[in-house]
């Protein structure tokens, strides 16, 4: 039975209505904070942590308020649809009242809406980082170490040593073996932002996302959303690293965006968030494309249990804005310079 049985049809959609209307004005209120948090010029350690605490906690937590009240909005209408039918069904007419329906309009598209672009990548919702199922040659701790293993780790070692001196350009590949041989297999975040600024096949790879991505805003637009965030499925990345350090940093990587939209008569204005994803391990039978060493020479210090792979991870944020059909009249916002030290 109803929770509403015997209520007013007519009062029922009016409060419908204005829980909608409330689910909309925080999903609007989430995406302008989240773009003018992105945008801010507010450095130092107060504004990494406030921009930190938005994305981890604050902006979730009103994402998931508007959530419960889109939830009870169909609540609503299922119940006034119910009454609707009961009223008909006992006396051949609906109930009716004299009052006013509120209305909220907020600009951020019909409930009828899609969610999801055509080609099911992009889905309108907050950041979901994806599960990646990544391929694992060599398993952890299962083989014993023979008297071969103990130079050969110290041979390793001593080239990782040496690098910080004699190849200062291989900075980010050896602080990333450096994390395997500290053998606790925690996330590792690289400088995505450095990698595009020094490789130009990671810069292509970001652009071809950001491209990707004003497409998916404009097909979202264009069924009726006009304040909106949306999260994408990750993809391998089209083009392998040209740079010797980003080559053995990240290699082949899966890319996915997130991003928040607001579009302004027939402006639009996309703050989105490239992020790369990898897994570092080594791949049995294959070389390294500089030195030529073999994989198997380092995937045996997993198998020994003496190093432990990783997922490692980066991102990059743009400003991205154009009128509304016309993705190529873009403009996308310059990274900040990083900081002399």
């Amino acid at each position: 039975m109803s929770g509403f049985f015997g209520a007013d049809v007519a009062e029922l959609r009016s409060l419908a209505r204005t829980v909608e209307g409330g689910s909309e004005q925080l999903a609007a209120i989430r995406a302008l904070l989240s773009q003018s948090i992105g945008q801010s010029a507010w450095d130092g350690p107060d504004g990494a942590d406030f921009t930190a605490a938005w994305h981890s906690r604050l902006a979730p937590g009103l994402q998931r308020a508007s959530e419960r009240l889109a939830t009870a909005t169909e609540t609503l209408k299922r119940n006034a649809d119910e009454q609707d039918q009961a009223s008909q069904d006992g006396s051949g007419s609906s109930s009716s009242s004299n009052a006013t329906p509120a209305s909220f309009g907020t600009g951020s598209g019909s409930g009828d809406s899609p969610t999801t672009t055509s080609d099911g990548q992009y889905t309108i919702g907050p950041p979901s980082r994806p599960d990646i199922a990544w391929d694992e040659d060599f398993e952890y701790d299962s083989k014993d170490p023979g008297p071969g293993d103990y130079a050969s780790a110290a041979a390793w070692k001593a080239r990782l040593a040496g690098a910080g001196v004699l190849r200062p350009d291989l900075d980010d590949a050896m602080d990333a073996y450096g994390h395997y041989w500290d053998n606790n297999g925690d996330p590792f975040e690289f400088d995505y932002e450095e990698a595009v600024r020094e490789d130009s096949h990671v810069a292509d790879n970001v652009d071809g996302e950001i491209t990707r991505a004003q497409a998916a805003a404009e097909e979202l637009i264009k069924s009726g959303q006009s304040i909106f965030e949306f999260t994408g499925a990750p993809t391998a990345s089209s083009a392998y690293p040209t740079t010797e350090n980003w080559t053995k940093t990240i290699g082949a990587y899966q890319q996915w965006s997130s991003a928040d939209v607001a579009v302004d008569g027939d402006k639009v204005t996309m703050t989105v968030t490239v992020h790369a994803e990898d897994r570092y391990n080594f791949n049995a039978g294959q070389s390294d494309i500089a030195s030529g060493q073999p994989d198997d020479a380092n995937g045996r210090f997993t198998e020994l249990g003496w190093a432990k792979p990783f997922d490692s991870s980066g991102s990059v944020t743009r400003t991205v804005t154009w009128t509304v059909g016309d993705p190529t009249s873009g403009q996308i916002s310059e990274p900040e310079k990083p900081s002399e030290r």
